[in-house]
């Protein structure tokens, strides 16, 4: 392995390592603050904060150091000439080395999921699911992410054939037309896989919901209930789909634990969001964010490759085996470009908050609302600086309930 990437991969660890210690600190201290500050918080939400400080931290240091060691063994290489085999096709070599690959990369992430996901939920009583329930899935979820990326992987290693120098710019175009058909497809054939939905226009909630949308102008919307009860005690809503696939998805424990009010004040933030083109945005950019991506994985990946000297045993970006180096490499981007594309996130979170107000006109409701959700899943009112511009993807509690409390109609 040349010198200069060796240097590189040791200063990139150095400062992961160093970014981890620093979000930690910053997180203790806030929540040090936060308990001057709120003197009502339960301490089950420090603790409960801080053991998902820990998942996440060890997360981190997983997503890069997992590709890597894919690599630096040569394990990634033996799994592609065994993919090979004796002269597979693209698509079979492409198939078989997805398998493999995820169920390692299953195996090695189980232990941290079923902690986070399934331990500490029961442990603070934020969840009912059972631990057959939670194994079904990770299983689903196995099986469907690894059934699309075993019959698709082919397709870029192709291009990447085809056009060695371009491929970055032809898969970064068809991204957009490939996120709008997932988008429109997904409520109706992927969520059911998961969960039941079933619709709620009917009902007096139903006609009120449909309401709002009639005043909003997107009254072709659906609006379903899902059973996440059987997974989890927490709330929430959300609106998905594009064309006459959008809707409105409320979860069962939002209907339960939530007044009529405070119901349609959800609704009304998850309407704003459609109306003001964010799911449309969030195509397109996503579109033109992953050209800019495609791109740079496409330069950073030859230059690894040229450096590593053969190390990886492997020497062209064609080679299936080069998959975790391209996952490494994505990871690296999309760590740096989080603080963007979370405060553009919060960004349409804000407005649709502003349109939650305009639509319900109570805003005491929207502040009763966003306290509950807080509440019942165990929340701190905001994170550290440094955290919040790196993970969070809204506005604080504490931030949106000022900005409820100031707004003027």
């Amino acid at each position: 392995m040349d010198r200069e990437l060796s240097l590189g991969i040791i200063l990139f660890t150095v400062f992961l390592l160093f970014f981890i210690l620093v979000v930690l600190i910053m997180e203790y201290k806030n929540m040090e603050q936060l308990q001057i500050e709120y003197p009502d918080i339960p301490k089950e939400a420090y603790e409960y904060r801080k053991s998902n400080l820990k998942v996440w931290a060890i997360s981190l240091v997983l997503k890069f150091l997992v590709p890597f060691l894919f690599l630096i063994t040569g394990l990634s290489s033996k799994i592609g000439n065994f993919a090979k085999g004796n002269g597979r096709n693209l698509f079979l070599t492409g198939l078989i080395y997805a398998v493999i690959f995820s169920i390692i990369d299953l195996l090695i992430s189980l232990p941290t999921s079923f902690y986070s996901g399934f331990i500490l939920k029961h442990r603070y009583n934020l969840s009912n699911q059972t631990i057959s329930r939670w194994f079904e899935l990770v299983f689903k979820n196995f099986v469907l992410n690894t059934g699309a990326m075993s019959l698709t992987i082919w397709f870029p290693y192709y291009m990447m054939r085809k056009s060695p120098t371009r491929w970055w710019l032809y898969l970064g175009l068809i991204s957009i037309p490939v996120i709008i058909f997932i988008a429109f497809i997904s409520p109706m054939y992927i969520d059911p896989i998961f969960n039941k939905y079933t619709s709620i226009e009917d009902e007096q909630l139903g006609q009120e919901i449909k309401e709002l949308l009639n005043k909003a102008g997107i009254e072709d919307a659906d609006i379903y209930k899902v059973d996440k009860s059987r997974d989890t005690k927490e709330m929430n809503a959300y609106m998905t789909g594009v064309f006459k696939s959008k809707r409105i998805v409320l979860w069962d424990t939002t209907i339960d634990k939530l007044s009529k009010e405070e119901i349609l004040s959800v609704t009304a933030h998850e309407i704003g969001h459609y109306v003001k083109g964010h799911i449309w945005k969030g195509i397109i950019l996503g579109g033109l964010g992953s050209i800019l991506l495609m791109y740079l994985v496409y330069r950073t990946s030859h230059w690894i490759l040229i450096k590593s000297n053969g190390s990886f045993g492997f020497n062209r970006l064609q080679d299936i085996a080069s998959l975790p180096l391209i996952l490494l490499v994505l990871n690296f981007y999309m760590f740096f470009a989080n603080p963007i594309t979370n405060a553009y996130s919060r960004h349409m979170e804000r407005e649709a908050d502003m349109m939650e107000i305009q639509l319900t006109k109570n805003k005491e409701a929207a502040i009763f609302t966003i306290s509950k959700l807080h509440e019942e899943s165990l929340s701190i009112p905001r994170s550290s600086t440094i955290y919040k511009i790196w993970y969070h993807s809204h506005p604080t509690a504490e931030e949106r309930i000022e900005f409820f409390s100031n707004f003027e109609y």
